[in-house]
């Protein structure tokens, strides 16, 4: 089977042709999830007929959207504040429109989910949770060798906005609370926290333009103090989260993925640590393992998604 992935992230968005469970023709492009998705839809449709013309047999499209998603209809739920237009835009007809395609969407993190529990660091396990640490924090949970959605397609991807810090009054969340993990560590919160801290105008940080966290790892690797401080904060409000996230589904493995995992070799000492100390697990902690596809696992997940999808159309007709 061949179809064509696509990851909406908040600063990247990929287009690949995945075939037979492998990425090709993988095109990547910086954007600002706050301008909307309307001003890359050229661009999406422009590489998606790219593929189609060097590839025939495509069966499909699917889009990993950094939001709610119903996967029943394919609608937006909720934007979570990035590309804020895509509830105006049915995205099934335009697909439909432009490239005679069927379309499928999910949440991204649970299609990374997906792409490492049938490709990567999660197989042959029954019971996952993923932890995605990026722009955003998403997560999402396989229990009994099956996806959770919920009744509202909300359950397992809102390890995020788990509340870390019920008294904060300061980091307000994409989703109007404060204290949630998402607020406290995220690429989009990482240069405020940074520009508010005491030692910034002493730190390396300060003479950048554009501060995230890989930025903040690597200074703080090379001993800038305002960066480890940083870092540790960040590091701990994603532990607390995870354990949250283990108290709730009970895994056998948590899989840890997204950009920032390039630093996994100071990443998964960490929570292999706090997890051990602070997870009430009597019958043993779960195995705490890096991504194997850190940077692609939706688009991965997005092929066995569509793959599902056709095995059930085939079960009821």
């Amino acid at each position: 089977m061949r179809i064509i992935a696509i990851d909406l992230g908040g600063t990247r968005i990929k287009i690949g042709l995945v075939k037979m469970g492998e990425i090709q023709h993988l095109t990547i492009k910086k954007v600002s999830s706050a301008n909307g998705l309307k001003p890359h839809l050229a661009f999406i449709k422009e590489k998606i007929r790219n593929i189609i013309q060097m590839e025939d047999r495509i069966q499909g499209v699917v889009i990993a959207f950094p939001g709610l998603v119903n996967t029943t209809n394919n609608t937006i739920i909720d934007t979570s504040a990035k590309y804020d237009d895509t509830p105006e835009i049915n995205l099934a007809a335009w697909i439909r429109t432009e490239t005679g395609l069927e379309l499928r969407m999910e949440n991204d993190a649970r299609l990374a989910c997906l792409g490492e529990w049938q490709f990567g660091a999660g197989r042959n396990y029954s019971d996952m949770v993923m932890c995605t640490l990026g722009t955003g924090i998403g997560s999402s949970a396989i229990m009994d060798n099956k996806i959770v959605r919920g009744k509202h397609f909300q359950a397992g991807v809102l390890g995020g906005h788990f509340l870390i810090d019920f008294n904060n009054k300061l980091n307000r969340c994409s989703c109007g609370n404060f204290g949630c993990v998402e607020a406290l560590a995220s690429n989009w919160m990482i240069k405020n926290l940074a520009e508010t801290h005491p030692l910034y105008h002493e730190s390396s940080l300060y003479k950048v333009d554009e501060i995230d966290l890989a930025l903040v790892f690597k200074l703080s690797k090379a001993g800038d103090k305002l960066s480890a401080l940083l870092q540790e904060h960040c590091l701990t409000a994603w532990a607390a989260g995870m354990v949250n996230l283990i108290h709730a589904y009970d895994p056998e493995i948590v899989v840890v993925g997204g950009g920032v995992m390039h630093s996994k070799e100071v990443i998964i000492p960490f929570f292999r640590s706090y997890i051990a100390g602070h997870a009430w697990c009597p019958s043993g902690t779960p195995t705490i393992v890096a991504a194997k596809h850190p940077d692609t696992a939706a688009l991965l997940g997005a092929y066995f998604l569509f793959e599902e999808h056709k095995r059930n159309e085939q079960l009821l007709s």
